[in-house]
C-alpha cells in the first residue's frame, strides 16, 4: 500500500486550492507535478493541461486511520465552476437582451440560437475535459504505482496490471452516429452563422454570427484534434 506522506512528496508547489491560485495556474499555465494542499487525512492535488487548461480537475486522494490511500475522486477546480457559471450567466443575459430590444420573430430565431450554440459549446468543453480528465488520472496513478514499487521492492519484476489505463473507445456506435449527426449540423450553423455577415440576412446579429462560426468550429476541430492525438499515441 501507498501511504500519505509519501505520496505528498508528489506535490512540489504545497498551496492552498483556492480560486485565486487556481486562476493563476490556469493564466500562468502551470505544469508543476504537482501543485497541492496537504491536509490531515487528505490530499488535494492538481496540475494544469495543454489542450483546455481550465477544465483540469483537482483530486482528492483520501487515507484511512493509518495513513495509507484508500480512494481518488476527481472535483472541479474553482476556476471551472466559475467559469460555468459565468457562461450560463452570459447566455441567459444575452437571451433577455434579444426579447427586450429585437421583434419577437427576430428574438425567437436568436433565442433557438443562443440554444444551439449553448449545447455545441458545452459538447466541446466535455469531450475535451473528459480526454484531459483521462490523461491526468492515468498519469497520477503511474506516480502512485512507481512509489509504490520503489516502497516494495519485490513488485519491481512485476508487471503492472494493477493500473490499466482506461482505454476510451472513439469509434463505437454511439460515438459514429454522434458524428454523423453532430458534423452536418456544425456545417449548418456556420453557413447560418456566416449569413449574418450578407446583405438581407433574416438574422443579422454580428456578434453572434462571430460566436456561432466559432463554435462550430470548435466541436470537429476538438474532435479530430483527439482522435489525431489517440492515433498517434496508439502507432
Amino acid at each position: 500500500m501507498v501511504e500519505k506522506k509519501d505520496i505528498e512528496k508528489l506535490i512540489i508547489q504545497n498551496k492552498k486550492s483556492t480560486l485565486k491560485n487556481h486562476w493563476n495556474d490556469v493564466f500562468i499555465f502551470n505544469t508543476t507535478k504537482y501543485s497541492g494542499e496537504i491536509k490531515p487525512n487528505e490530499l488535494l492535488i492538481w496540475r494544469s493541461v495543454h489542450f483546455l487548461r481550465g477544465a483540469y480537475p483537482i483530486f482528492h486522494l483520501t487515507f484511512d486511520q493509518n495513513g495509507e490511500l484508500n480512494g481518488i475522486k476527481t472535483k472541479n477546480n474553482p476556476f471551472y465552476k466559475l467559469l460555468n457559471n459565468i457562461s450560463i450567466g452570459f447566455f441567459l443575459l444575452l437571451a433577455l437582451v434579444l426579447l427586450i430590444t429585437s421583434e419577437f420573430k427576430t428574438a425567437f430565431i436568436g433565442i433557438i440560437g443562443i440554444s444551439v450554440i449553448g449545447t455545441l459549446l458545452h459538447l466541446v468543453m466535455s469531450k475535451a475535459k473528459k480526454y484531459e480528465t483521462k490523461i491526468l488520472t492515468d498519469e497520477l496513478k503511474e506516480a502512485i504505482e512507481n512509489i509504490e514499487r520503489i516502497n516494495n521492492p519485490e513488485l519491481i519484476n512485476k508487471p503492472k496490471t494493477e493500473l490499466k489505463k482506461e482505454n476510451i473507445k472513439e469509434w463505437t456506435f454511439m460515438k459514429i452516429l454522434t458524428r454523423l449527426l453532430l458534423y452536418p449540423f456544425c456545417l449548418f450553423i456556420l453557413i447560418f452563422s456566416i449569413t449574418a455577415f450578407l446583405p438581407g440576412a433574416i438574422f443579422k446579429s454580428k456578434t453572434l454570427g462571430v460566436f456561432g462560426i466559432i463554435v462550430s468550429l470548435a466541436y470537429p476541430f476538438t474532435d479530430l484534434i483527439i482522435l489525431f492525438r489517440k492515433n498517434k499515441n496508439h502507432s
